[in-house]
């Protein structure tokens, strides 16, 4: 056999092994494990500045989970019971934080926000993780900038306009507010796969979370059955745009990883950023300028759990870390 024959196969038994590696079978620990990072990933859908995908990469498990779900349908069984616990994970998590998110949003938006950005900042050193003693190149370094830029120009943009005229969007529900609502949910599939956006972060920005998370009332639901119509719009965009583009970043993580991940690392920060400067907060900073809102309370709460939270996400990264570490 010539040496080229042998270079062939011995790609394609890389890439069988590889294909095999990711559709491996599950034991109950690696179930355990699995509904603990779909919590994460459920989570990251509702609470402003959590990225559910960054819980994945904490936990080793987000070039996997992207495999899975993009090849779902040649390995439907293998990987169905990788994703499964996921998913149910996911469910519990979205649950719990809806209802969180939901009685306390209105008067406290200033403490979640600062809550959760520390945890977002708290976890980034697990995205630096993948490039750390890559070759920094001017090439990179734009891709990473580019990355933070993209996330605060949205915010910005939109704090600035006072985000979309949501008000009268949902008061007359236009025709044209379904593709909205399938748009949205491909954007917010988006956020639950590339690491480090957050799927609440940009719905602010946009001026879509409030109306969202207030419209999940049966009284709502009773009065106005069109958003029900609106929902299950959103619920189609979202596994449309989670199927397809799982393929579109797996195949970019395989083929460009270290480029990819330097863009996330940026987005990382970007959105982290984007916590303290969007819509719903700059509405919080308006009333404390004219003297409304409480200020004290805001600050003294939720400045100290910024930083508490903060160090708990980075002792989590690290507590995994050395876990993975040990098991490898």
């Amino acid at each position: 056999m010539e040496e080229k024959d042998i270079d062939i196969v011995e790609k394609n038994d890389q890439k069988e092994q590889k294909e095999e590696f990711h559709i491996e079978k599950y034991n109950f620990k690696s179930w355990i494990k699995s509904f603990i990072v779909g919590i994460g990933i459920g989570l990251g859908i509702i609470l402003p500045g959590v990225s559910g995908s960054a819980f994945a990469i904490i936990f080793k498990v987000y070039d996997k989970l992207l495999y899975a779900v993009s090849n779902l349908l040649k390995h439907f069984i293998k990987c169905f019971i990788y994703i499964f616990p996921m998913f149910i994970g996911a469910v519990f998590g979205f649950i719990v934080g809806f209802f969180t998110i939901q009685n306390f949003i209105d008067s406290y938006m200033f403490i979640i926000c600062a809550s959760f950005g520390g945890l977002m900042l708290g976890a980034t050193p697990s995205i630096f993780e993948e490039i750390k003693g890559e070759k920094i190149t001017i090439k990179r370094v734009i891709f990473s900038i580019i990355g933070f830029i993209f996330p605060l120009l949205i915010s910005v943009v939109f704090a600035n306009v006072g985000g979309l005229d949501t008000t009268n969007l949902f008061d007359t529900f236009p025709f044209y507010i379904h593709i909205f609502a399938f748009l949205v949910g491909i954007l917010i599939a988006a956020t639950q796969i590339i690491p480090g956006l957050s799927a609440t972060v940009l719905l602010m920005s946009i001026g879509f979370f409030k109306p969202m998370m207030n419209a999940v009332h049966f009284s709502t639901l009773s009065e106005k059955p069109i958003w029900i119509l609106f929902f299950v719009i959103f619920v189609i965009g979202f596994i449309v745009g989670f199927i397809s583009l799982s393929k579109s970043i797996s195949y970019l993580l395989e083929n460009k990883k270290v480029p990819m991940y330097f863009l996330i690392s940026g987005l990382t920060v970007g959105c982290a950023v984007t916590v303290f400067y969007n819509t719903d907060i700059k509405a919080v900073y308006d009333l404390w300028m004219i003297g409304e809102g409480n200020i004290t309370r805001d600050l003294s709460i939720g400045i100290p759990l910024f930083f508490v939270l903060m160090i708990i996400a980075y002792l989590l990264y690290r507590v995994t870390k050395k876990h993975n570490a040990n098991h490898n």
